[in-house]
């Protein structure tokens, strides 16, 4: 476990001393860039499916033994170590440490964030599985992979955990650099270390706190390079601030923030050479996401880079459930985010509502510096006001007190942190909800509690990994509308975050699952048998909700005609899901997603002209034979209307509960997981469990509100 993390970390601190050529001004800086390396590495190792446990033990090994030659000893000044802020941190250091080597409980980390870890070292290589989490910068992962290679779970905790640890003496050399004391430095490092949001996201696999690192990286770097102008500086610091990106898209605010600075400071060709270090991380993962989707900062970003993966509407209804935290409003944030830490997923601790005094520090450049930073670093926590996304501008605002008071004040403020951001003084105020550590579990971080014992106790979704582990076999597909901890599992589901196929299914499912039938109206369109080139249907006045096609049916006489696998079928907008109005699926359809507006539009193009007498489109929301143009196009590459005239049938009603079941199986899944009643998808559970026959299911499995589904 420790061993893990410790060869994983040590490979990263040395390629760092290699790439400064032993030269760094300061053993952190050697970390990020060394991390920068190291992630690059395994991220060529995963793009070769070579990342086997003896290609990572091997490039960790190799590189950690560098070290061996010329060792160097970080500084440390023993003298205070015996100061306030220091035997603070040194207490909770041990609390943190237990709790960052017992088992991993905590959601995303058991999902998403040790999920795929755990797949990549099944597959020794990237998943072929196009899905959310598949397709974004996943630096940090990288970093776990060789160390759950060795130490599983608790080591790649441990990885991360060593980067919270590494930001404090890394904010005691910004502190250095902006001419503050050392104990004012080492009180605003204790402000930021102690907040117990810091505490339960650096504990865990999750990116905030390296996250932060890098961020103070970024800027250390940008001040040593003030000192003393060096363009190699400028390279490194390139490096941390693509890194930035490579760990969590929205670090990629590191960039255009140093970059301004830089060109502000008019270093041209300092700029560039910055530029080009950035591009060292970045670059890797945004070609594999452009590869494999077209969308370069896939999942998001689908607006300005229209994709077939990833619909842009379901991108807008995420962020606005990502942002929604039950309403709370601007005036409550302040309690709820220091005090309260039930409303916004965690709490920064009581002191921080003298973050206001930070402004005092407008009077110097370093403080004005600091919180430049901080306002550039707290621009995404607009999007998402959940405290762990406050975690980097809380860094810069804790130096930037440090550079507002006297040293006493600050003394005092580090004290108070101290004094209740501890557990048992957090029980005393914060609401139960609240996001944070509970207990001292040392029993589990030594082992003497197994991992199971304590699974069993602290992740109430453990018994649902068991039950699919029963079932399941390793890496056999699970379409996942529960969230399913994979991190623990020896498959990786897909779903339940959006992507277009989930999007499909989860549409064609809560169809056939709704209380009433669907009525579907067709609009015969018959004329004189004529070669046709190409078929659309074009929406002539707009709806107030989405447009969709369910099925279109061609007809040569009294034939059907079939479908062929040649014909090119295209839509505006989605046009990759153009596809699901020939499927032969009732229960599928392509849809417009958005509000729809006048020109939107369903093409199919023939291989070659195709003799056709008539085509018929069925669709939900045709209210009048007017609302749609059908045209062909003929030999002579003309369009010509046959929809006028065309009367619109009598409904037909269509139950879709097998079909809809059908189609899932189409896209390779046998089993479904997911929710029996209550919210989100638990309606079309709850209709699985009552009548699975009609589905064309199993319950092979239940655990409490969590079902097991085999399609039959």
């Amino acid at each position: 476990m420790t061993g893990g993390a410790a060869l994983t970390l040590a490979a990263a601190y040395a390629l760092g001393r290699l790439a400064w050529l032993r030269r760094a001004p300061h053993w952190t800086l050697a970390l990020a860039t060394g991390a920068s390396i190291l992630s690059a590495a395994v991220f060529l190792l995963l793009l070769a499916g070579s990342a086997t446990l003896t290609t990572l033990g091997a490039l960790t090994a190799g590189s950690a033994c560098t070290l061996l030659w010329r060792p160097r000893r970080p500084e440390v000044r023993f003298r205070e170590l015996l100061s306030l802020p220091a035997v603070c941190m040194a207490a909770y250091f041990m609390l943190y440490l237990v709790h960052a080597a017992a088992p991993e409980i905590q959601p995303d980390a058991v999902t998403y964030h040790l999920g795929l870890v755990n797949e990549w070292l099944r597959l020794h290589g990237f998943s072929p599985r196009i899905g959310f989490y598949e397709v974004m910068p996943l630096g940090l992962e990288t970093l776990f992979l060789p160390a759950f290679a060795a130490g599983a779970h608790s080591a790649a905790k441990l990885v991360h955990f060593a980067f919270l640890c590494a930001t404090v003496p890394l904010m005691l050399r910004a502190g250095r650099l902006l001419d503050l004391s050392r104990k004012s430095s080492l009180c605003g490092a204790a402000l930021y270390a102690l907040a117990p949001v810091v505490a339960v996201s650096g504990t865990c696999a999750y990116n905030d706190a390296a996250l932060v690192f890098f961020n103070v990286a970024v800027f250390v770097l940008l001040a040593e390079f003030e000192a003393a102008p060096r363009e190699r500086i400028l390279f490194h610091a390139g490096l941390a601030a693509g890194f930035c990106y490579a760990i969590k898209l929205s670090g990629l605010l590191a960039v255009p923030g140093a970059l301004a600075w830089i060109l502000w400071r008019r270093r041209w060709r300092g700029a560039a050479v910055f530029a080009a270090g950035a591009c060292v991380p970045m670059l890797p993962w945004m070609m594999r996401a452009a590869w494999l989707t077209g969308n370069p900062l896939a999942p998001l970003a689908n607006r300005i880079f229209p994709n077939d993966a990833f619909h842009a509407f379901s991108e807008g209804v995420l962020a606005q459930y990502l942002g929604d935290y039950g309403g709370v409003r601007w005036h409550q944030i302040p309690w709820a985010t220091t005090v309260s830490g039930q409303e916004l997923q965690g709490l920064a601790g009581p002191v921080f509502l003298l973050a206001p005094l930070a402004l005092l520090s407008l009077r110097k450049p370093a403080g004005r510096a600091l919180l430049a930073a901080a306002l550039v670093l707290l621009l995404p926590w607009t999007q998402n006001i959940g405290v762990r996304f406050l975690m980097p501008s809380l860094a810069f605002v804790s130096l930037a007190l440090a550079a507002s008071l006297p040293r006493r004040a600050m003394l005092a403020l580090a004290g108070a942190q101290a004094a209740m951001c501890w557990p048992a003084m957090l029980d005393l105020y914060n609401k139960p909800g609240a996001w944070r550590l509970h207990g001292f579990p040392w029993q589990a971080a030594v082992r003497i509690e197994t991992e199971t014992e304590y699974l069993a106790k602290h992740l109430w979704e453990f018994p649902i990994a068991k039950m699919v582990s029963r079932h399941l076999r390793p890496n056999e597909p699970v379409f996942d509308l529960y969230s399913l901890p994979y991190a623990y599992l020896q498959t990786a589901p897909t779903g339940p975050m959006p992507s277009a196929q989930v999007d499909r299914i989860v549409m064609a499912l809560h169809l056939a699952a709704s209380r009433y039938p669907e009525q579907l109206y067709a609009l015969p369109c018959r004329f004189p048998q004529q070669f046709v080139r190409a078929v659309r249907i074009r929406l002539e006045k707009p709806l107030p909700a989405s447009w969709s096609l369910s099925e279109v049916v061609f007809h040569r006489g009294d034939t059907r005609l079939e479908i062929s696998r040649n014909w090119l079928v295209d839509a505006s907008p989605a046009p990759g899901d153009a596809w699901l109005a020939v499927d032969g699926n009732r229960a599928t359809r392509w849809s417009s997603i958005e509000d729809s507006h006048r020109g939107m539009y369903w093409q199919l193009t023939f291989d070659r002209p195709v003799p056709l007498t008539g085509l018929t489109p069925l669709m939900a929301n045709l209210e009048s034979p007017a609302m749609i143009a059908v045209e062909l196009q003929g030999l002579d590459r003309k369009w010509r209307n046959v929809s006028r005239g065309a009367e619109r049938s009598a409904p037909q009603v269509n139950f879709y509960r097998r079909s809809a079941i059908r189609f899932i199986q189409s896209q390779g899944f046998g089993w479904i997981a997911i929710r029996i009643g209550g919210g989100g998808h638990g309606d079309a559970g709850q209709s699985f469990a009552m009548v699975p026959d009609a589905w064309g299911l199993e319950l092979l499995d239940r655990v409490e509100n969590a079902g097991l589904f085999r399609i039959r």
